[in-house]
């Protein structure tokens, strides 16, 4: 059989086709052209969660300064209702000595002014040496123990590493409520005081006797609300706080995880 070459050169195989092969490229061109929209939707997604993130968190340091603020605020407010209530249970011992021509007076007032060099120079620190605290409790009783005709019912221990440091002024409010009502009618006082450091734990027993003043005096838990509101507002998750209060008896148990 005789091929004709001019037939034979008019015939292309499918596959050599242009036209044929430019269809066959063409899907893929087409999936080519939708990347630049995707890559552009995935860019706009992420700035938005950047920016959203951002703002978040710049809402949040905002709220965290201002729920900071509140709470120094309220902190000042608490540390100057305290100091007021302090100085006037303490004129009124002192007072009392004072009535009495007592020569212990001159040494109550001289005792006084160290407590308010405490109160004044040291206590507006925010944090304070347990030693210092301790020192500033230990010439609060000693003023105290002038003014009672019989101090042998008073009983303080305290025992620990002192080597941490607590909001001033934090713990005076528990003594100063069982020197102010541990003493009955006749004269008796029955007080017992005890903190222990334990690692970084500090306890605080306070025992006293209930007179009839405790329950008649308006203004008497003033100083107690005071310091449950600092502890909540200072220790919120560390510390513990139980108050059994009966006619017989006012007992506190206080126990605190301290800074070192």
């Amino acid at each position: 059989m005789i091929e004709d070459p001019i037939l034979k050169s008019q015939i292309k195989p499918p596959f050599f086709d242009n036209e044929f092969n430019n269809d066959f490229h063409r899907p893929r061109k087409i999936r080519t052209n939708l990347r630049p929209p995707i890559l552009l939707l995935l860019f706009y997604a992420l700035s938005t969660c950047i920016k959203l993130v951002s703002e978040w968190y710049k809402s949040e340091k905002e709220r965290t300064l201002v729920a900071t603020q509140k709470i120094n605020s309220e902190l000042s407010f608490l540390k100057a209702q305290l100091n007021p209530h302090f100085l006037f249970n303490t004129l009124n011992s002192i007072y009392s000595l004072a009535n009495k021509k007592s020569d212990n007076t001159t040494v109550a007032i001289v005792t006084l002014s160290e407590l308010m060099r405490y109160m004044i120079y040291e206590a507006k620190e925010e944090f304070i040496s347990l030693e210092k605290e301790i020192d500033y409790i230990k010439n609060y009783i000693s003023l105290q123990l002038l003014r009672l005709k019989d101090s042998s019912g008073v009983k303080i221990n305290i025992h620990g590493n002192l080597n941490y440091k607590i909001e001033p002024l934090l713990l005076i409010s528990f003594i100063e409520n069982a020197f102010k009502y541990g003493t009955d009618y006749r004269g008796k006082t029955d007080i017992r005081v005890v903190i222990s450091i334990n690692n970084n734990e500090l306890e605080l027993k306070v025992y006293n006797l209930s007179s009839l003043q405790n329950s008649t005096n308006k203004n008497s838990g003033i100083g107690l609300e005071n310091i449950k509101n600092r502890l909540n507002l200072l220790y919120p998750n560390t510390h513990t706080l139980e108050i059994k209060n009966t006619k017989e008896a006012f007992e506190v148990n206080l126990k605190i995880k301290l800074k070192s």
